[in-house]
């Protein structure tokens, strides 16, 4: 049975501490009547002793809250009564107030230094005697309260330092391996727990990879990591306070500032963050984290997490490219599948963590289960792992860990191919990493979205025989800068899929958001190879429509790099016979920020000519990192493309831009198509004319990618 604490003293209304035991001891029979008619009546207990061997026995066996005291008294005076309720283990915390007659102020600090609080002078008056019990009940009383909260912050301390531990745990448990991604992974956190100097980190990666885990770890490894680090989850802020809250998500991200000052707070999923509450952010981070009061500048470093991939999330909006720049510098998590080699040592690290969660010995992971964990793709990550090795442990009682096939089901196929992971999605549709299930050949797999392809009302027999036709022709394309076609057909459910080469590397767009606009040598080198791809398309009368940073890939091919391959060819018209134009049936497809003025104004007849416009609007990305024209919307926007003069990317561009790269640019930006290069291989020709003073060679470009990129270098 727990023992029950005696009841403490407590203040009443008018801050009278009542309940508190008040001993008086005095040899002066008088004295003590005096004493006792002042305190009676104001809700103490009194208790009375005679001499100071008495009070020590008293005292021994009630622990009374104050002593009032009489300094001069025969065989044991107060001071030596004091010396020894302080010596006394259960007597030592009680407080003592001398009374005397003595006004000496030696007498008064050898009191004092015995321990006592204070001092009465006889003869006392009432009130005095009174407030000064008031005073030091009180404080005995705060005492208490502040000793109790000590207890309770030193077993809130016990109970975080635990937690922490546990949180170190499970870090150090992610970064288990020896893979060259693992390896990179590690190398990425400590060089960005030492930038001290960057107020805010990005983490990348798909979902299921244990954001919180990787923050943790750049924390752990900071000067900040005997501070704080606040976890937010970015969907429950988005979503407001409860309704018993005063506050709303602007104030409780403030509120969640003011907890990690001096630490770190860590977002998970900014892209559920509102628009709003995205500027908020980023300009409390280019602000040093300036608060909503404007209080001085915040010590904090945010870790922001993006669940998911950030290329989509950018290009679909929900993340603001103003706080993507907030965020300087960006840790990209590997997938699990890029960590096979890393697979035994995180599965046993699971095994054990969940085993003694369930108080179990810690079973063996039988060799058939790793290589089949090996062998499979993950595209839940290290969270389908966890949640698998949970499974297994409950449904394996036994000494050894088997994993079915049961547990790891990646069977979605499409036509001859497996669908293993989904890389990305868009208007069009979604994008997966699939494998043939006869040959080796890893390949990309397009899911049209069901309507993307049709105009308003078109039969879908019609549409089918469009997609048929046009599948057929992008398939004849062989320049190598142009994406290779395997295979085409249609899902079960009657939409459409394309099955491309699978390419390691990354886009243009992806490129400048990365690592900044591009010097015109550069530029020129990727544009000469769209250039290349887009003639012999133009050539078999097809225009693409939708050429965009976002599907121009730069990548290595063999010992090449910076090799350019232009994608999705999936909106793709074909010219009539003899190179007439096209006749659309009005439905605007294609990018707005790259759209030729006759693409977005309702005219519906267009040439080869509307994919040199959208080739002068990436160039002009790639020079400055801004696009030709911004606005707030859509039709804005198309207005631009229709009526606005574009400006000469070298007012922009950061680094210099050649007189005639300039010109070649606003010549593809021409508002009339007429007044554009009338071919690709005519654009080309302009360009290999620019004179540069450093020309781009494959020599830099191997240079660049070792140097920036080396896990696209060490890819097999």
């Amino acid at each position: 049975m727990l023992n029950r604490p005696a009841s403490a003293p407590r203040a009443d209304a008018n801050g009278e501490t009542t309940g508190a035991l008040v001993l008086l001891v005095d040899d002066n029979p008088t004295n003590l009547q005096v004493l006792y008619q002042t305190l009676d009546g104001h809700g103490y207990r009194l208790l009375a002793a005679r001499s100071g061997k008495d009070a020590l026995a008293i005292a021994e066996r009630t622990a009374p809250d104050l002593i009032l005291l009489d300094v001069m008294m025969p065989e044991m005076d107060g001071f030596e009564t004091c010396a020894r309720l302080k010596a006394g283990a259960r007597t030592a915390g009680c407080a003592v107030i001398f009374l005397s007659a003595v006004t000496d102020g030696r007498e008064k600090v050898r009191g004092l230094e015995l321990g006592a609080v204070d001092f009465v002078n006889k003869p006392f008056q009432a009130e005095e005697v009174l407030a000064r019990v008031r005073t030091h009940l009180r404080l005995r009383d705060l005492e208490r309260q502040l000793r109790r909260r000590n207890e309770e912050l030193q077993h809130e301390l016990t109970v975080a330092q635990e937690l922490l531990r546990d949180a170190r745990t499970r870090t150090d448990g992610v970064l288990l391996g020896e893979s060259d991604a693992v390896a990179r992974l590690r190398r990425d956190i400590a060089s960005a727990a030492a930038a001290e100097e960057i107020p805010a980190l990005l983490l990348a990666g798909p979902a299921g990879s244990d954001h919180e885990a990787i923050a943790r770890a750049v924390h752990h490894q900071s000067p900040r990591a005997a501070r704080a680090l606040i976890a937010v989850n970015c969907v429950a802020l988005a979503s407001g306070p409860a309704p018993r809250e005063e506050t709303g998500p602007a104030l409780d991200l403030t509120s969640r500032l003011r907890l990690a000052e001096h630490g770190t707070l860590y977002l998970e999923g900014i892209q559920h963050l509102s628009t709003q509450m995205q500027r908020e952010l980023a300009a409390m981070i280019r602000g040093s984290l300036l608060s909503a009061d404007t209080a001085p500048a915040r010590d904090v470093r945010v870790i922001a997490a993006v669940t998911g991939d950030l290329d989509q999330e950018l290009a679909a909006g929900r993340i603001l490219p103003e706080l993507h720049r907030a965020c300087a510098r960006t840790i990209d998590l590997p997938p699990l599948r890029s960590r096979a080699a890393d697979l035994p040592a995180l599965a046993r690290h699971f095994v054990r963590r969940q085993a003694e969660r369930l108080g179990r010995p810690v079973p063996q992971i039988a060799d058939e289960t790793l290589e089949r964990l090996q062998r499979y793709r993950w595209p839940g990550n290290l969270g389908e792992l966890r949640s698998v090795i949970e499974r297994a442990l409950a449904l394996t009682p036994g000494e050894q860990l088997e994993v079915g096939d049961q547990l790891l089901d990646d069977s979605v196929r499409i036509g001859s191919y497996q669908l293993v992971e989904r890389l990305g999605a868009g208007g069009m549709g979604e994008v997966w990493l699939a494998r043939h299930q006869l040959l080796a050949r890893p390949a990309a797999v397009k899911i049209i979205r069901d309507g993307a392809m049709s105009g308003a009302g078109e039969d879908r027999r019609v549409v089918r025989q469009r997609f048929e036709r046009e599948a057929h022709a992008t398939a004849s394309l062989q320049s190598p800068h142009t994406v290779q076609l395997y295979d085409f057909g249609t899902t079960e459910s009657g939409g459409f899929y394309y099955v491309m080469e699978r390419l390691r590397g990354m886009d243009l767009q992806r490129l400048v958001d990365r690592h900044g606009p591009l010097p015109a040598s550069r530029v020129v080198y990727l544009l000469d190879q769209a250039c290349r791809s887009l003639d012999e398309a133009h050539a078999k009368g097809l225009v693409h429509r939708d050429i965009k940073p976002a599907n121009l890939f730069v990548c290595r091919l063999g010992t090449q790099y910076d090799f350019l391959k232009v994608l999705d060819f999936g909106v793709v018209s074909r010219r009539a016979r003899g190179g007439a134009p096209v006749t659309t049936a009005g439905d605007v497809l294609g990018t707005p920020a790259f759209l030729a003025p006759e693409l977005g104004t309702g005219e519906r007849i267009f040439d080869q000519r509307a994919d040199i416009y959208a080739l002068g609007c990436v160039a002009f990305w790639l020079l400055t990192g801004r696009l030709p024209f911004d606005a707030k919307d859509t039709l804005a926007l198309l207005m631009h493309h229709a009526q606005t003069p574009p400006e000469p990317p070298s007012l922009f561009a950061e680094q210099p831009v050649p007189a005639a790269l300039d010109a070649a640019v606003l010549a593809c930006l021409a508002k009339d198509p007429r007044g554009r290069p009338r071919t690709a291989d005519a654009l080309r020709e302009r360009l290999t004319a620019v004179t540069l003073p450093d020309p781009w060679t494959e020599r830099e470009a191997r240079s660049w990618w070792e140097l920036h990129e080396p896990d696209l270098v060490s890819a097999s």
